[in-house]
């Protein structure tokens, strides 16, 4: 089947989105925290899409993920280009921070991995100072020997986060979780990219503008030029999107 479309989700190039608006996101969330078991949350824009097409493997990882948000305006331009209905951008640090307010109001406790040394504990400064009431239980940055990922997993299910945030880049850090999400002892798991970059103050997010009109990408390259080459994606993407008669499952 070329196009798939239904009220519940839709895909783009064989990969499975949530046809979700943001609160309707965080309202999947707050079910989650509800579930016995771990559920996953990955937010594929399309840099992420085009590694799915290339990487069959990882384009699985991403359509059994419990919650797959749309973050990025490409892949709403490719769903209004082929009439798919998808409702709007889901930016995966906007539902990162409903959850870090929930967590506030709740109590509840998160585990930050990923980054580069420094970055997780900065971020987890600036998190506490904006919501006192969270629980930092742990933190671990992403350079870390391959022989150490069991001390990890270890120390994740030694402190039992609520919520487990994994900033490892994609398709890393969606590939981590799917491996473990059996033995991670926590209700949710989220892939979050670059967001502890922007919590550490080591990254800025976009200004209203740039996001509100769909050109957060292009602030990043200004600010970011070493990034150029990745977002080289999101016009292959677009042309790809353009020249295909049929997004193809």
């Amino acid at each position: 089947m070329a196009l798939e479309k239904s009220m519940q989700n839709i895909k783009i190039f064989g990969v499975r989105f949530d046809n979700v608006d943001k609160d309707e996101a965080y309202k999947r969330f707050i079910g989650f925290m509800e579930e016995s078991r771990l559920k996953t949350i990955y937010t594929p824009n399309p840099e992420i899409v085009m590694k799915a097409i290339e990487n069959p493997a990882f384009k699985v990882i991403l359509n059994e993920g419990d919650l797959v948000i749309p973050d990025g305006i490409g892949v709403v331009l490719a769903s209004k280009i082929h009439h798919l209905g998808l409702r709007e951008r889901v930016p995966g640090i906007e539902l990162m921070e409903l959850m870090l307010e929930y967590c506030n109001r709740a109590g509840k406790s998160i585990y930050l991995f990923g980054g580069k040394p420094n970055v997780a504990e900065s971020a987890a400064k600036h998190i506490l100072e904006k919501y006192p009431n969270l629980k930092v239980v742990g933190m671990q940055d992403g350079y870390y020997d391959k022989t150490k990922e069991l001390k990890i997993l270890d120390d994740i299910n030694e402190k039992k986060p609520d919520i487990l945030f994994v900033a490892l880049g994609a398709p890393k850090q969606e590939t981590w979780i799917h491996g473990h999400k059996k033995l991670i002892n926590g209700s949710v798991a989220m892939g979050v990219g670059g967001a502890l970059d922007v919590w550490a103050g080591t990254v800025k997010r976009a200004p209203v503008f740039f996001q509100k009109t769909g050109l957060e990408w292009f602030y990043r390259v200004i600010k970011q030029p070493t990034r150029v080459m990745r977002m080289l994606s999101l016009p292959k993407f677009m042309i790809k999107v353009l020249l295909t008669r049929h997004i193809e499952d």
